[in-house]
């Protein structure tokens, strides 16, 4: 397996040592890659692939896509798509694998969903990671990310490429001027900044009518407050500590964070009606607040929609804020979803590693841009290095859901605004302070059967600590009653599975 990211996500802290233990049980270097290269199937013909596809678009690309086409002649391959609208995908999914007659390949958007897991432990999938490295492209993929799809310490598929750290600040940067403010750079002028927001009069309106920090309901996530608690020196979701997974709404950083919003509560310095809001972003669209924090690709929207009411608001960008631990942020996923090819359908080897090869070819950094984009001079042209997408329905048709064909995105040309372009600059500096999920590559039935359940118990009383229903002391009542839902048996689950590997 590629040590690339290791390296650059090493500063991240001793999070990251889970990722490197867990490594060596997945096909590490004393285990012989199955015989033959990335260039298997090359002078076989024409790759015949049937494949399973989510689409999120009223109207699909069409069999005879010009870029369809091209893509096809690029890596020696003949496609068969059944694309699945995505809102019945996941029940077509479930219905497909429990039939047993299933594509070549196709999308798992959640390789951890329940069917997936069992489908793979029952051996109806190939495990691919042992032939990964013998692909110029494929050999490329992260640590991180292989072992936050694996079941069981296996990889059963090849995952869709997504930026590892996408999430940071976005702040409104005439605010900032008008007000005579420095951009933050931890915990205590952030604090400072939202509370100038809140009462500095950033608009010059002569009112107090704005606010520090929108927020909004993300689910049952509060938006933004997964981020403060890392900066707060929290864990992504659990915490490994004296060698043992600990769930981060059970850290002295968690009860922290909960104070420090309910400070912004109580001083009004967020919207009081936060637990009704389900996006937070459209306080920000309407001009009302200073800061919104997510995915940073959401700043261009942000800026385009606060500029149809003031005309001269800005937003900047902001990835770095340092706490107790120093700089850090949340890793993701990196993914979203990902192929996987089952032995019902591919029953050799020699099949397997053309498909292997065809996922390869289509992370060539040629066939990255074709389907992000199209082809040049159809589905677009590039005028004094602008970019121009072709209006015409049926030639913008062509390219319709492209990405859900790609794998690696890593050598797709940015064409965007100076706010896309700076995010994704952002998006690289953050892997190097991201710090990863501990227990993501780790299953526990338990957390499958009743997390929803469990999360809400927490996600409530969060919210009601904030807003000043609950104390303290209910609060430990709370964790001690998602304890015993199962929360329990949740840690002892993952603990079980960690223990395998650190071994």
């Amino acid at each position: 397996m590629n040590k690339r990211n290791q390296k650059t996500l090493v500063k991240a802290g001793a999070l990251l040592t889970t990722v490197a233990l867990v490594l060596t049980a997945c096909g590490g270097k004393d285990e012989a890659a199955p015989k033959g290269n990335g260039d298997a199937g090359v002078n076989q013909g024409p790759l015949q692939l049937t494949m399973m596809l989510p689409t999120y678009n009223a109207e699909q690309m069409p069999a005879d896509s010009s870029v369809l086409k091209s893509l096809e002649e690029k890596t020696n391959s003949k496609l068969t798509i059944s694309w699945v609208p995505s809102s019945t995908y996941s029940d077509k999914l479930s219905a497909t694998v429990a039939s047993g007659e299933l594509p070549k390949t196709f999308v798992a958007l959640e390789p951890k969903a329940s069917n997936i897991v069992n489908a793979a432990r029952s051996g109806m999938f190939w495990e691919v990671g042992p032939y990964l490295k013998s692909y110029p492209n494929l050999s490329k993929m992260s640590d991180i990310v292989l072992k936050n799809v694996s079941i069981d310490g296996k990889i059963y598929g090849v995952y869709r490429e997504r930026d590892l750290a996408r999430f940071g600040l976005m702040i409104r940067q005439d605010w900032l001027a008008n007000l005579g403010l420095q951009a933050p750079k931890n915990v205590d002028e952030l604090y400072t900044v939202l509370k100038s927001f809140a009462t500095g009069d950033p608009d010059k309106n002569g009112k107090q009518d704005t606010i520090g920090l929108a927020v909004g309901m993300q689910g049952n996530n509060i938006a933004g407050f997964k981020d403060i608690l890392v900066y707060m020196g929290g864990p992504n979701e659990w915490e490994l500590k004296d060698g043992k997974l600990v769930p981060a709404h059970m850290t002295t950083a968690y009860l922290d964070t909960m104070k420090f919003y309910k400070k912004l509560y109580d001083e009004k310095i967020i919207n009081q009606d936060f637990a009704l809001v389900q996006d937070g972003r459209a306080v920000m669209n309407k001009g009302q607040a200073g800061l919104w924090i997510d995915n940073m690709l959401d700043g261009r929207n942000i800026e385009d929609s606060i500029k149809k009411v003031y005309p001269n608001a800005k937003i900047n960008l902001i990835n770095r804020i340092s706490g107790p631990k120093g700089e850090k942020t949340r890793a993701g996923a990196g993914y979203l979803g990902m192929y996987v090819i089952p032995k019902t359908s591919v029953k050799t080897e020699a099949e397997l590693k053309q498909i292997l090869a065809y996922f390869d070819k289509v992370s060539e950094k040629d066939n990255q841009n074709l389907m992000k984009y199209g082809i040049e001079g159809k589905q677009y042209t590039i005028e004094n290095g602008s970019y121009k997408p072709n209006q015409d329905p049926k030639i913008k048709a062509e390219i319709t859901d492209g990405n859900q064909f790609m794998i690696m995105q890593d050598q797709v040309v940015n064409y965007g605004s100076e706010l896309e372009k700076l995010s994704t600059k952002l998006f690289q500096d953050n892997a190097t302070i991201a710090i990863a999920n501990p227990a993501a590559p780790f299953i526990s039935n338990t957390e499958i059967e009743k997390g929803k359940e469990l999360s809400k118990i927490i996600a409530d009383a969060t919210v009601k600590f904030i807003m000043g229903a609950i104390t303290e002391a209910d609060w430990k009542m709370t964790v001690d009653k998602w304890q015993q839902s199962g929360g329990s048996k949740v840690i002892e689950e993952f603990n079980a599975e960690y223990a395998k590997v650190a071994k």
